[in-house]
Order: structure tokens, then C-alpha cells, then sequence
């Protein structure tokens, strides 16, 4: 089950704050029963798009956080020449008054598949995000 809408919803009700401790175990093992089999099977395989541009030649792991399952993902082992700031979110970059305050640049590649890929800036309390490294949703991604 793709689990993007439920995402959604628990990011626009809470905001991305830390879930209420009564919620956070049910919805960590909703998230890991949801992950894609394939995703805890090898970590040294190539990632795909849904559209088929390549992602990664190999990954960390996959994190569960509050608001989803996200492959983890080296810069060194991403295709990053690919990537690109996605429409609209140049201001992350750009713009000193963001620039240093958001959490993730939100990047995506030209191939139609709208894959939100998180490079993350800082640390978050509802995930165990690494800065300096990528995050793609478990649903946005496909094995060779």
C-alpha cells in the first residue's frame, strides 16, 4: 500500500511535529509494514524513478520517521548530476532568508515522475534524518 495520502494528512494535522507518543509506535510499524519488500532485501542495488531514471547505485538503509519510510542515500553513491531544484522551491536555495533555516533542499529529476528527493540540511526531531545526505519516499522508487 502506497502511503502518501496518510503521510499527507498526519504532516497537515501535526505539522511536522513530533507525533503524540501514543501514535508514534503504530504508525512506525505501519510505515515499515507498507516499505516495499524489495527495500529490506539488498541495499547494494541500484534505485530507479518510477519513470526510470536512476537514482542512486546503492543505498544506506530505510528510515521510518513520523511521517514516512525514506531510502537513505549517499551523495557519493546518488546520481545526483540528475537532480534538480524542483519548480518552485528555488527560494530553499536562493533566498538568505530560507536558505539557512530550512530543514531539506527539495530537489527532483526532469524524467515526469515528480520524485521528491530530500537533501537534508539539518537535523528534525521526528526522524532520524542525517544532514548532508538524501531522502526518497520507498513509494518513489523501483529496483532495476
Amino acid at each position: 500500500m502506497d502511503t502518501r495520502g496518510i503521510e499527507a494528512a498526519l504532516a497537515k494535522k501535526y505539522k511536522y511535529k513530533d507525533l503524540p507518543l501514543d501514535l508514534i509506535d503504530q504508525y512506525h510499524n505501519f510505515f515499515r509494514e507498507n516499505t516495499p519488500a524489495f527495500l529490506f532485501d539488498n541495499n547494494e542495488q541500484p534505485l530507479f524513478t518510477i519513470s526510470g531514471t536512476k537514482l542512486c547505485d546503492r543505498f544506506n538503509c530505510v528510515v521510518i520517521g513520523d511521517y514516512g519510510a525514506f531510502v537513505e542515500i549517499e551523495p557519493e553513491d546518488s546520481n545526483e548530476k540528475q537532480f534538480v531544484v524542483a519548480p518552485g522551491q528555488e527560494y530553499r536555495i536562493n533566498d538568505p532568508r530560507y536558505s539557512k533555516n530550512v530543514k531539506y533542499d527539495w530537489l527532483t529529476v526532469n524524467d515526469g515522475s515528480s520524485v521528491k528527493i530530500y537533501r537534508q540540511k539539518k537535523i528534525v526531531t521526528y526522524a532520524a534524518y542525517k544532514p548532508g545526505k538524501y531522502y526518497v519516499s520507498v513509494h518513489e522508487v523501483k529496483p532495476a
